[in-house]
């Protein structure tokens, strides 16, 4: 007996009608509309991002160099992960 007053009491909150929810109208007055704020990429994201463009240039410096990077395309990437490692990107 127990049990089933004990289910019942769990269940009973989803048994019951709840009121809809007040949703703005669809009316064309900008006053009326909700905007999510813009966040601007953190600087990990930028670092990451900007670590793949390297890699993705080098990879392709890479096939154009018949599958070795020259000298001085090995400086070229170095230089610019040196940059991204100092904030510059």
């Amino acid at each position: 007996m127990k049990t089933r007053t004990i289910s019942g009491l769990l269940a009973a909150p989803f048994l019951l009608s709840a009121p809809a929810l007040a949703l703005p109208s669809a009316s064309s007055g900008s006053a009326n509309r909700l905007t999510t704020p813009v966040a601007a990429p953190s600087t990990s994201l930028r670092r990451h991002e900007a670590i793949m463009a390297v890699r993705d240039e080098g990879l392709k410096l890479q096939a154009a160099d018949g599958g070795k990077l020259t000298d001085a395309h090995r400086a070229y990437l170095q230089a610019k992960l040196d940059a991204v490692r100092h904030g510059n990107y």
